[in-house]
């Protein structure tokens, strides 16, 4: 008789143990994502300090435009009627670059053309406008 209560007990210790495992991923999870968003930041600011160092450019500040659409279901393109290749689209919509230097036209030919490179991006997608100058009014 003593056998079923011990099979009892090594279950609900796994069950406990499985529940711990659970909780642990799901609160550390969280930590994970956040470490993107750092990750993304600091190449947004490697960029920035790379195109500083171009001829003709001052400063840089880049804003980066996402397409902001709901997050699709796995099955999503395993149920769709077309049979075209399943590859994700960039979800970087467009740019805007706003730069010291940016007035002369092939700076910012030069600009766009190496933006459009480096992030697969169409050129027509990268707006490069030149930045105010608040030290010489």
């Amino acid at each position: 008789m003593q056998k079923p209560k011990k099979k009892l007990h090594i279950l609900f210790v796994g069950t406990a143990f499985a529940i711990f495992i659970i909780f642990i991923n799901t609160a550390f999870g969280s930590i994970g994502g956040e470490k993107k968003n750092g990750e993304e930041s600091g190449e947004v600011a490697a960029l920035e300090a790379t195109l500083m160092k171009m001829e003709g450019i001052g400063k840089v500040v880049i804003y980066f435009h996402y397409e902001h659409a709901e997050v699709a279901s796995p099955l999503a393109d395993y149920f769709s009627v077309s049979g075209g290749s399943t590859s994700k689209k960039n979800p970087l919509q467009g740019l805007l670059v706003v730069a010291e230097g940016a007035d002369n036209p092939r700076t910012k030919n030069e600009l766009k053309r190496i933006l459009s490179a480096v992030l697969q991006l169409p050129e027509h997608r990268i707006v490069i406008v030149e930045m105010e100058n608040k030290g010489d009014t």
